[in-house]
């Protein structure tokens, strides 16, 4: 059996959860993010408004997403992978 190591384990895959996973893996920490949906970005956010947000009422959940919604335009580029933004 091998044991897996984390320092982060975050719930939900979201608006907030995967910039936070992010900004942490660029920290050089090792984040696990679990979450219902088979894909990232799949619930209540999808459904509500088809994407991203930023219509967060806490500052720090608002400027995590503000920055998120900066990288992603480039996001192929930067680090090859099509995410279809």
């Amino acid at each position: 059996m091998t044991t897996k190591v984390y320092d982060v384990i975050i719930i939900g895959a979201g608006s907030v959860g995967l910039p936070a996973a992010f900004f942490l893996a660029q920290a050089g920490l090792k984040p696990l993010v679990i979450d219902q949906f088979a894909s990232p970005g799949q619930g209540s956010n999808k459904a509500a408004i088809g994407g991203i947000r930023a219509t967060h009422s806490a500052p720090s959940k608002f400027h995590l997403c503000i920055k998120f919604i900066e990288i992603f335009p480039s996001w192929q580029e930067v680090y090859g992978d099509n995410i279809e933004y």
